[in-house]
C-alpha cells in the first residue's frame, strides 16, 4: 500500500489501485473506489497514478488523463476531468 499522512488522517491506495482507504487513529474511517465512482478511463489503464493533498480534499491523477478528487471527511469522490486531445 501506498499512502499519504495528513494530521492524524492516513490515506491509503490499495493494491489495486483503484481503492482509497483513510484511517484515524488505526481505525477505518472511509473506503471508497474511484475507479467505479467515476468510471473507466479510455486512455491509460484504470489506476490510480498519483494522490496530491490538498487543504480539505485528495486530489487523484488516474489512467492517463483523468482527474478526481476525495473530500477528506467522508470520502465522496468528484470526477473533475476526462482529457482526450491533450497534445
Amino acid at each position: 500500500m501506498r499512502g499519504i499522512e495528513s494530521g492524524k488522517v492516513f490515506f491509503y491506495v490499495e493494491k489495486d489501485l483503484q481503492t482509497v482507504l483513510a484511517y484515524e487513529n488505526g481505525k477505518l474511517k472511509w473506503k471508497t473506489n474511484v475507479i467505479s465512482v467515476c468510471g473507466k478511463t479510455s486512455i491509460g489503464k484504470a489506476k490510480i497514478r498519483i494522490i496530491k493533498l490538498k487543504k480539505e480534499k485528495l486530489q487523484i491523477t488516474f489512467g492517463k488523463r483523468s482527474w478526481a478528487e476525495i473530500e477528506k471527511v467522508n470520502g465522496k469522490i468528484i470526477f473533475v476531468a476526462l482529457i482526450n486531445n491533450y497534445r
